[in-house]
């Protein structure tokens, strides 16, 4: 199997990342609320465009997910010997490719808008725990930890991750339902 985490891109450009496919997994969305507030509350059109409203989708997610991670690891890292920072560096690419895989399944909002609801409330959370489950399945294998607090691992990070997915699901069947 190849090691991701032999050769490293620097962490600011890897943050770039993630951050952008969190714009792009929320872009649908983000485009469809900025259009509605722009039209409810007489903005103006530069502000109601395509442009403003992916980099705005990204912002909260990627916000939370920054301090999630950083909150979690720093405990990992306290908790655990071992190569953590690997497991870290692999989680921001599974996120990141995760994300673009809900990109593009958002183009399924163009065939069935009627699925919207339903969609976006289980889309992300339901392609993110996979992605995130099967990296750290491949983090096992290539034992960038202890295979003795491997556990630890997927109870802190897989923990996590389905405790916020799971919130934010619960409040967007909430908010779909009202």
């Amino acid at each position: 199997m190849i090691n991701i985490a032999k050769k490293r891109l620097p962490a600011a450009l890897v943050s770039i990342f993630v951050y952008l496919s969190y714009c792009a997994a929320g872009w649908y969305l983000a485009r469809s609320q900025m259009g509605y507030m722009g039209e409810q509350y007489s903005l103006p059109g530069w502000f109601a465009n395509d442009i403003w409203a992916f980099f705005i989708a990204g912002l909260l997610p990627f916000a939370l997910y920054a301090v999630l991670s950083m909150f979690v690891f720093r405990t990992l890292t306290v908790k655990i010997r071992g190569n953590v920072d690997a497991v870290r560096y692999g989680l921001n690419f599974a996120v990141f490719f995760a994300n673009i895989v809900v990109f593009g399944l958002n183009f399924i909002f163009l065939a069935a808008p009627a699925a919207v609801g339903v969609m976006k409330t289980l889309l992300a959370p339901v392609v993110t725990i996979l992605f995130t489950s099967l990296y750290l399945v491949y983090a096992f294998r290539q034992e960038y930890v202890d295979r003795s607090a491997f556990n630890a691992i997927v109870a802190q990070v897989l923990g996590t991750m389905i405790t916020v997915y799971g919130i934010v699901a619960a409040i967007g069947i909430v908010s779909s339902v009202v």
